[in-house]
């Protein structure tokens, strides 16, 4: 292996005179990166090279181009590989590739101008408003990326240690990047600016959308709806109401929107008008609460509701759409504002409510008509301490359903078609003692068949890969200890000491699909957590390398179920432990192979036969008494 040592500055320059015209100071920052980086000496000067011509510019630069009378001006920036260009109305954008030439330093106008119509066929891109936004996070790092050359960097940026070298050079470009950012915004119409501002919608398709029709309305409609109609206006398709009888799009009450009602063509595509039907409705001044209200195909009542709430509150439509995807990230919002005097008012509220429907599993959702009915029962005030509990106790229906899909017979039919009709009108309290009694018949169906089966026994220490390299005893500041639970004997012990079904996630562990621990005091389990590997978004691809970035705390219980109190000793202790394995402090390991096939108990057929068909077979007789 070669081994890296520091050349003084005067060596370097007689390897490359070109560098003589950059100062000591920066050839030795410079090398300090290469050393890092693990450049070799061949490529030394290189890579110096290269990395101070791409430091000597920011690539990030802001040209006014017209006037400065009147509401706006057209403007063209640069930042990172980024081009965006107003046209004095419009926002557009283009990326920048390789091949392109664009100046890394601020141009004159002249030259800005033949910039435009060079591009002017590629405008395409999402324009960037503001700095404090993940895409403009991700071009400061593409940058600091750029800076670096293809000097064979592989694996660069998933090690923790680089990070000495990218998080200050990507503070600086997101730095460059606010301050070219607010010239640009500075040439823009301000009072749609400060509109979409309000809003915490600083989108450039919202701004585009003020823009384009009556100036007035649509602003009116904004300042009205500022959470509903930047949602309809990003979506990626406009609502229309559906009759399931008759298999038809409704037609409107409005002569004036009738043009924009979907229809399918002669080849069974569906026709959508090009003009926006958001901006219809606010140009031709039609009642804003009511044509929502039969678009969203929900309450007026309920359309008002949302009027009135402060977007600090429900969270912007920027947020919901992140969170909730493109296409309807107005159901939740509306079913909020449904909840008759459940209904949630504040920001701890709104978010209570939004964890509580995260945990409704989704044959819950799809089947329950009436949620106020589901909820009777339960607190009406969204910040009491019992919405966790409710919770997890519809979170735990999963456990219902998901036994019951692996009885493909008769009976597993029987049983799913009972609960689907059951959870429809049930309420809280009638599932909540369903899943009670499911987990005690767990323990009984599990017990009976281990009983059958003598190769159980010697299962029950085989362990999976374990999420923290070292597995042992780790205290947390308050006294309690945190233990990884490795093998399906773990998982017995803690379900006898806390009344609770983890003993069943004994296959999800060995699948490769979580992993657990325990909370304890002197020895003695008061909590049991379960930990997962996700995206942090719903329509992101599984990635090739999982990071701690992706772990997720899906649910934390105690004894017989219940969710420990916010503040607790179990939740601070968890909460440290928690920080320490997100930031690195807690070495772990994310490969989680499947291990599945080397257990007897998952691959013989007969057991997972008969687990299912116990499982079908006690719903059926207990939803029979219902």
């Amino acid at each position: 292996m070669t081994t890296l040592k520091r050349q003084s500055v005067s060596e370097l320059t007689k390897l490359e005179p070109k560098l003589k015209k950059f100062s000591e100071r920066q050839i030795e920052v410079a090398q300090t990166w290469a050393l890092h980086f693990r450049i070799t000496p061949s490529q030394l000067t290189s890579f110096i090279e290269r990395y101070l011509n791409s430091t000597a510019y920011t690539r990030c630069w802001c040209v006014a181009l017209g006037s400065t009378d009147g509401r706006a001006r057209p403007a063209l920036a640069r930042v990172g590989n980024l081009l965006q260009y107003f046209d004095g109305q419009r926002l557009m954008a283009c990326r920048i590739n390789a091949k392109d030439r664009v100046h890394r330093k601020k141009p004159t106008a002249s030259v800005a101008q033949q910039l435009v119509l060079r591009f002017k066929a590629r405008w395409y891109a999402d324009v960037l408003l503001t700095s404090f936004c993940k895409s403009a996070r991700e071009a400061a790092k593409a940058l600091s990326v750029e800076d670096l050359g293809g000097f064979g960097r592989r694996g660069f940026d998933s090690m923790v240690s680089n990070n000495r070298y990218f998080n200050p050079r990507t503070q600086f470009y997101l730095a460059q990047m606010g301050s070219t950012l607010k010239q640009f915004c500075q040439c823009l119409d301000q009072e749609l600016l400060f509109a979409i501002r309000s809003a915490q919608c600083p989108s450039p398709k919202l701004y585009n959308w003020l823009t384009q029709g009556d100036r007035k309305r649509r602003l009116q409609a904004l300042k009205a709806q500022p959470v509903l109609i930047p949602l309809v206006v990003l979506g990626e398709h406009w609502p229309w109401p559906w009759d399931d009888q008759e298999r038809v799009y409704m037609s409107s009450p409005w002569d004036e929107l009738q043009e924009c009602q979907p229809n399918w063509s002669d080849d069974g595509s569906m026709n959508r008008a090009q003009a926006c039907l958001m901006g219809r409705i606010a140009d031709t001044g039609l009642p804003l609460n009511d044509t929502l209200a039969w678009l969203l195909q929900t309450p007026r009542s309920s359309i008002r509701y949302l009027g009135q709430q402060r977007v600090f509150d429900t969270g912007s439509a920027l947020t919901r759409i992140s969170r909730e995807g493109p296409e309807t990230p107005w159901h939740r919002l509306l079913l909020g504002a449904s909840m008759g005097n459940r209904r949630p008012s504040t920001k701890a509220q709104w978010k209570t409510f939004f964890d509580t429907l995260d945990k409704v599993p989704f044959q819950l959702r799809e089947q329950t008509q009436d949620w106020n009915r589901l909820f009777s029962g339960c607190p009406t005030d969204w910040s009491n301490p019992e919405w966790p509990q409710i919770a997890g106790n519809l979170q735990d229906l999963n456990e219902v359903f998901n036994n019951i899909n692996e009885c493909h017979g008769t009976v597993g039919r029987e049983a799913l078609q009972r609960v689907k009709r059951f959870v429809s009108s049930a309420t809280y309290l009638q599932i909540a003692s369903l899943v009670t009694d499911f987990h005690q018949a767990l323990v009984e169906i599990r017990t009976a068949l281990d009983a059958t089966q003598s190769q159980t026994q010697a299962e029950s220490i085989s362990s999976w890969t374990p999420l923290l390299d070292e597995p042992g005893v780790i205290l947390a500041p308050n006294g309690l200890q945190i233990i990884e639970l490795i093998c399906p004997a773990d998982l017995d012990e803690e379900s006898r000491s806390l009344g609770h079904c983890i003993h069943s996630y004994d296959y999800s562990a060995f699948g490769g699909y979580c992993r657990l621990v325990s909370i304890r005091e002197n020895g003695r389990s008061l909590a049991s957590a379960e930990i997962q590997l996700h995206t942090e978004k719903h329509y992101e691809n599984t990635p090739t390398k999982w990071t701690r970035k992706h772990l997720v705390m899906t649910q934390l219980r105690g004894e017989h179920n219940k969710t420990p109190k916010s503040g607790s000793n179990v939740d601070q202790a968890f909460k440290w432990f928690w920080a320490n394995l997100k930031t690195g402090q807690l070495p772990t390991n994310l490969e989680w192979p499947d291990l599945t096939q080397s257990i007897t108990r998952y691959t013989n057929n007969n057991r997972k036969t008969l687990h299912a068909q116990a499982c079908a077979e006690w719903v059926n007789q207990r939803l029979s008494r219902a």
